[in-house]
């Protein structure tokens, strides 16, 4: 696979980057960590839907500039080493919105824009208490009855349930042992009677609220199912997928980040007995952006992308040896050592490093994914 673009595609890259540049110079923040500067944030979703480099592969005018997968994903890398500001309600453009676009109806894909441009936040009823990383094993039930459903059920880790006016609910519907079969999706106002929302407190930097969501005999219409009925599975997995690339990319930053600490603190401080775990580290980021990049060349090609099936499990692991290997190297002074707009400091990162195993599916189930799915390894 060739690794440059094509002058077109060159320049379209260099047009985003400048953009990202100017945009950066125009809106410093005034807060210590930029991360949690929510109305900086707020701000560049907004202003990035409307330039088009939001999502560069949409439509021009709804968000994007036509671009192709390869351009985009460069753009993407782009902006996240040059510390693009984080998006506040990150799982609307990449999960909310291509659900919406791909299997709303008519009225539920008009939420699209808003969704998108951070105009109106959602938040993702995915994980439960006993059903943390397996959407398969999920409870909440939604029963059907002449004119709609009742949603009955819990669901926990949900990012930003207090400050979202909607939620994209995956309930199940069918049998309780149908598996993945049995599963739909809903969109559910949070100010439906019957939803009770309760933060959960988190260790770390609170850039992102945590909540679990109870259903208590929730009803919402028929027209509040988002696909087929018995179909969640698909839109889950087809939205998911969306936003993969994305995944391996944010890891990689800040892998990169913990590498370029860890290189600063050997030149004033030589650890030879160190080097061969720097040396793996730097050749496990180099694997990761090849990998990805060999996943999007069998995308385009058709092929099966079994390579960023594997990018969840391998980018985050190896981003926790990155800061654990970074603390060891800068010793005490870890704990003090503040962060940039690319990453949250030695400290930090070990800490969200470790949440980053365990959130979007944990290391243990990834394994499960690649044994059963990829390696045709038996149950």
């Amino acid at each position: 696979m060739d690794l440059s673009l094509p002058p077109a595609a060159e320049a379209v890259r260099r047009e985003a980057l400048g953009w990202l540049e100017d945009w950066l110079a125009a809106n410093p923040s005034e807060a210590a960590d930029p991360r949690l500067d929510l109305d900086l944030r707020r701000r560049y979703q907004r202003d990035a839907y409307d330039e088009g480099w939001l999502v560069p592969s949409w439509p021009r005018g709804e968000g994007g500039r036509e671009v192709d997968a390869e351009t985009e994903l460069w753009i993407k890398l782009d902006f996240a080493r040059r510390g693009a500001p984080k998006l506040p309600n990150v799982q609307g453009p990449g999960v909310v919105a291509e659900s919406l676009k791909g299997f709303g109806s008519s009225e539920q894909r008009e939420h699209v824009r808003a969704v998108a441009r951070g105009d109106v936040w959602w938040c993702l009823g995915m994980s439960e208490p006993e059903a943390g990383s397996d959407l398969a094993s999920l409870r909440t039930r939604a029963k059907q009855h002449d004119g709609g459903f009742t949603i009955d059920g819990q669901k926990v880790w949900t990012s930003h349930a207090r400050e979202s006016e909607l939620c994209l609910l995956f309930a199940r519907t069918g049998e309780r042992d149908s598996g993945h079969r049995g599963i739909s999706a809903f969109v559910v106002p949070m100010d439906a009677p019957g939803i009770t929302v309760r933060k959960i407190d988190k260790i770390g930097v609170e850039d992102e609220e945590f909540c679990e969501v109870f259903f208590d005999g929730v009803e919402v219409p028929e027209s509040a199912l988002l696909g087929p009925l018995n179909g969640g599975w698909k839109v889950a997995m087809t939205s998911l997928s969306h936003e993969r690339d994305m995944v391996w990319i944010m890891n990689l930053v800040e892998i990169e980040e913990a590498l370029r600490t860890i290189r600063a603190e050997f030149g004033r401080s030589p650890r030879p007995e160190l080097e061969l775990e720097l040396a793996e580290l730097e050749a496990d980021a180099d694997s990761i952006w090849l990998s990805g990049l060999r996943g999007l060349a069998s995308r385009l090609a058709g092929k099966p992308d079994h390579e960023t099936t594997l990018l969840k499990l391998f980018s985050t692991e190896a981003a926790q040896r990155a800061f654990l290997l970074a603390a060891r190297a800068c010793g005490p002074e870890a704990a003090i050592l503040a962060g940039s707009a690319h990453g949250a400091g030695v400290a930090a990162g070990e800490i969200e490093a470790l949440g980053a195993t365990i959130y979007g599916g944990t290391s243990e189930v990834q394994r499960n994914i690649v044994g059963e799915r990829i390696l045709g390894l038996p149950r």
